[in-house]
């Protein structure tokens, strides 16, 4: 199973989820990327690439992504953080 990392700003963005059905589609997220960390969309909206940098990828988890990197050698997947969809772009 990859090893997750979490981001300040991560943690700092699912903080702020008040939702509990949010929060359990977080959670089914993380323990998804711990098995298949390259299963969320290399496909981002150019908002996101530009804040996130490059091999950024996210996983859909309405009405928000989840944006995180992969690291393939170490088998470790970085968090960096939640963005609304409605303010990608």
């Amino acid at each position: 199973m990859a090893k997750l990392l979490f981001s300040e700003q991560f943690l700092g963005d699912a903080a702020t989820i008040s939702s509990p059905r949010v929060s359990e589609r977080l959670h089914r997220i993380l323990r998804m990327l711990e098995r298949f960390p390259e299963s969320g969309s290399a496909s981002v909206p150019p908002s996101i690439a530009r804040q996130f940098g490059p091999n950024i990828r996210k996983c859909a988890m309405n009405p928000f992504d989840l944006v995180y990197r992969y690291d393939p050698e170490n088998d470790t997947v970085f968090l960096e953080g939640i963005v609304n969809q409605k303010m990608a772009y």
